[in-house]
C-alpha cells in the first residue's frame, strides 16, 4: 500500500508538472498571485509617497497634462542662479524644469490624465488620487517587465527555470515597494528588459550580421530611453558598451550602432536643456559634483552659484559610495536568496556559450551602475539613485539556474523533493515580502513629514500666483498646486528673491515642516546648513524684523508652522 500510495503521488506531481492541464494551473496560480498581491499593496500597504523625486516627477507630470509643458512648481535657489548665470530670463509664470528626467513625468502625465477631476485634494482624503493612479501604473510597467522577463529567462535557461524566477520576482517585497514608491525605476526595468532580450538575441544569432546590428541597435534605442528616464543609466550603457566593443565581429561596427542609437534618443533632450538653461545636461550635473549628502539641505539651496569642484572630493565621495553600497549589497538586491546566489554562479562553468559569456556583460553593467550610484550619491534601499533593483531578475536567473545545479548534483530522483526543494528557495526569497504583508498596519500618511491634507490646505491659503518657500517645496507643489522655493541658504538670499520679485511676485508664506524641526539642534540648525533660520526653526518662534510676521502652527502636534505676510487661516481666501 505505502508503494502504490508514492507511485500516485509522483503520478500527480508529473501530471502537474507535464500534463495538459499544467498550463492552465500555472497561469491560474500566476493570476491569482499577481491579482492578490496588486490589491494588498495599492489598497493595504500603500500610504502614498515618501520621496523628493516622486513627488517632483508628479507636479511635473501634472503640469504636462495641463498643456503647460515641463514646467515644475518647484524651484530650487539653484535653479534660478544658473539662468541668470547663462543669461536666460528668469520666467514668471511657468519655470522650466531641467532638474529632472523627462520620460517618467512624461509617461505619469498618462493616468494623471485618467483622474484629472480629482486633482484638488480635500481635507478628508487621506492618500491623494494622483499618488494612487501614478502607482498603479508603475505597477503595470513591473507586471509587463515581469512577461519579457519570462522570455529572457526562457532563452537564456528554459521555460520551467525561468518561470519559477518570475514568480520569484512577482514575490519580491523591493519590487513592490519601488512600484508604489513614484519613482521610474520600473519603467526602466521594462526598458532595460527588452534591452537585455535583445542583447541575447544578438549573442544568439552572432553570426547573422544584420539581425545582430539590428538587435544592438534596438537596444540602443531602449538605453536611450532609460537614459532619458534616469540620467544615471548612461554608466550601465557604458559597461554593456564595453563588452560590445569586445564579443560582437566586426569590432565596434554593431556596438557604434548602438551608440548611434543612444544619441539619436537622447541628444535633442540635451539640446533643450542647453536652450534653456545653457547647460545641456541641466542642473543634476551638480549632483556629481558637491561634497555629498542630502541635495535639497546642500548646494540646491544656494543662490549664489554651483558648488566648487574638487578631484579629491569627488574621489572620496564614489570611493565611500562604493563601500557603502557593496557592505549593504544584500539588502539593496532585495534580501533575495536567489539574486544573492548570482555571485557564486559567476564561479559555475555553464554548458551554453552564451550564457557563460552574458554572465560577463551583466556583470560588466552591474560595476557600471555601482560606479554611477557611488558618483551621484544613494540615500537608502528604495531611493531614486537605486539601480541595483533594475539587476535583481537577471541575478535571480543566474542564481536560480546554480541553485539548481547544486540539487542535480546531489541525484535525489524523486520529484517531490525537487518541488519541496523549489519551494522552499522561493518561500526564503519571499520572505521579506511575506513580512510586510502580516507585520502590523502602519498609519495610514507618510508622517512624518508628510500630511497630505493639511499640505493641500495651502491651496485654499494662497492664489495660484502666489509664491511659498518652504524646507518641503516638492510637496507644497505637488499637493497644494502652488509654487514653492526651496528654502534658500540664507535670509540674504531669501530677502532678495522677496524685495526683487525675482520670481514675478513677493514671497508671501514660509512654510516649515519636521524636515527641518526633527533636525539635531545645534549640529544641523545652530551650527549647520540652516543656522540662518534657526529662530524661525525652534519653537517658539521669534520673527522680529521677518518678513512675514504672521504665524500659526499646523498639524500634526503643531510640528509644522506658516509664516506669512497676513492673516490668512482664521479667514479663507474665497
Amino acid at each position: 500500500m505505502a508503494a502504490s500510495g508514492e507511485v500516485g503521488v509522483q503520478t500527480a506531481v508529473h501530471s502537474i508538472e507535464q500534463g495538459r492541464i499544467a498550463p492552465y494551473i500555472r497561469g491560474g496560480m500566476f493570476a491569482v498571485l499577481i491579482i492578490s498581491l496588486t490589491l494588498l499593496y495599492i489598497f493595504v500597504q500603500f500610504r502614498g509617497f515618501s520621496g523628493v523625486t516622486a513627488m517632483d516627477q508628479a507636479q511635473i507630470a501634472r503640469n504636462i497634462a495641463s498643456g503647460k509643458g515641463f514646467t515644475t512648481q518647484f524651484i530650487r535657489p539653484l535653479a534660478i542662479w544658473q539662468l541668470e548665470n547663462a543669461g536666460k530670463p528668469i520666467p514668471t509664470e511657468n519655470f522650466p524644469d531641467f532638474y529632472q528626467a523627462p520620460l517618467g513625468p512624461l509617461v505619469n502625465a498618462l493616468p494623471l490624465l485618467l483622474v484629472k477631476s480629482g486633482w484638488k485634494m480635500t481635507a478628508t482624503d487621506l492618500v491623494y488620487v494622483g499618488d494612487r493612479a501614478i502607482a498603479m501604473g508603475s505597477i503595470v510597467f513591473f507586471l509587463l517587465s515581469v512577461v519579457v522577463w519570462y522570455f529572457v529567462g526562457s532563452r537564456l535557461f528554459d521555460s520551467k527555470l525561468s518561470l519559477i524566477g518570475c514568480a520569484i520576482i512577482l514575490l519580491t517585497d523591493m519590487m513592490w515597494q519601488f512600484s508604489m514608491s513614484g519613482l521610474p525605476q520600473m519603467l526602466m526595468l521594462l526598458l532595460f528588459s527588452g534591452a537585455v532580450w535583445l542583447t541575447v538575441l544578438a549573442m544568439q544569432k552572432k553570426e547573422q550580421l544584420i539581425v545582430v546590428i539590428a538587435s544592438l541597435f534596438g537596444a540602443g534605442l531602449l538605453f536611450g530611453l532609460m537614459t532619458l528616464t534616469h540620467g544615471l543609466c548612461v554608466w550601465i550603457f557604458a559597461g554593456w558598451l564595453a563588452f560590445a566593443l569586445v564579443y560582437f565581429q566586426p569590432r565596434g561596427l554593431a556596438a557604434l550602432a548602438a551608440l548611434a542609437a543612444l544619441l539619436m534618443v537622447t541628444l535633442p533632450w540635451m539640446v533643450r536643456n542647453y536652450s534653456v538653461c545653457g547647460n545641456p545636461l541641466g542642473l543634476s550635473v551638480y549632483a556629481a559634483l558637491s561634497a555629498g549628502g542630502n541635495p535639497e539641505e546642500g548646494f540646491l539651496r544656494s543662490l549664489d552659484g554651483a558648488p566648487p569642484v574638487s578631484g579629491s572630493g569627488v574621489y572620496s565621495k564614489m570611493k565611500s559610495g562604493v563601500s557603502s553600497q557593496l557592505e549593504g549589497l544584500f539588502s539593496y538586491l532585495g534580501m533575495n536568496l536567489a539574486a544573492g546566489a548570482f555571485f557564486l554562479a559567476l564561479l559555475h562553468p555553464f554548458r551554453s556559450p552564451v550564457v557563460s559569456l552574458f554572465r560577463w556583460c551583466v556583470v560588466l553593467m552591474w560595476l557600471g551602475a555601482v560606479a554611477g550610484m557611488g558618483a551621484f550619491g544613494l540615500s537608502g534601499v528604495v531611493s531614486s539613485n537605486q539601480l541595483h533593483v533594475l539587476f535583481l531578475p537577471v541575478f535571480i536567473f543566474f542564481g536560480l539556474a546554480f541553485l539548481m545545479v547544486l540539487w542535480s548534483r546531489w541525484e535525489f530522483g524523486y520529484p517531490l523533493l525537487r518541488i519541496i526543494f523549489v519551494s522552499v528557495v522561493v518561500f526564503l526569497c519571499s520572505a521579506p515580502l511575506l513580512t510586510t504583508l502580516i507585520s502590523s498596519r502602519k498609519v495610514a500618511i507618510q508622517w512624518p513629514p508628510y500630511i497630505p491634507p493639511f499640505i493641500a490646505i495651502l491651496g485654499d491659503w494662497y492664489g495660484e500666483k502666489e509664491i511659498i518657500a518652504s524646507d518641503m517645496p516638492w510637496a507644497v507643489a505637488w499637493y497644494a498646486q502652488r509654487k514653492s522655493v526651496l528654502l534658500p541658504e540664507s535670509v540674504r538670499a531669501f530677502n532678495r528673491l522677496n524685495d526683487y520679485r525675482t520670481l514675478g511676485a513677493p514671497i508671501s508664506g514660509l512654510y516649515l515642516t519636521p524636515v527641518t524641526g526633527n533636525l539635531r539642534l545645534f549640529s544641523d540648525i545652530y551650527k549647520g546648513a540652516y543656522k540662518e533660520w534657526a529662530l524661525l526653526i525652534t519653537r517658539p518662534p521669534k520673527v522680529d524684523g521677518f518678513a512675514l510676521p504672521f504665524f500659526t502652527a499646523l498639524p500634526i502636534d503643531g510640528e509644522c508652522i506658516i509664516f506669512s505676510d497676513r492673516d490668512r487661516w482664521s479667514a479663507p481666501r474665497k
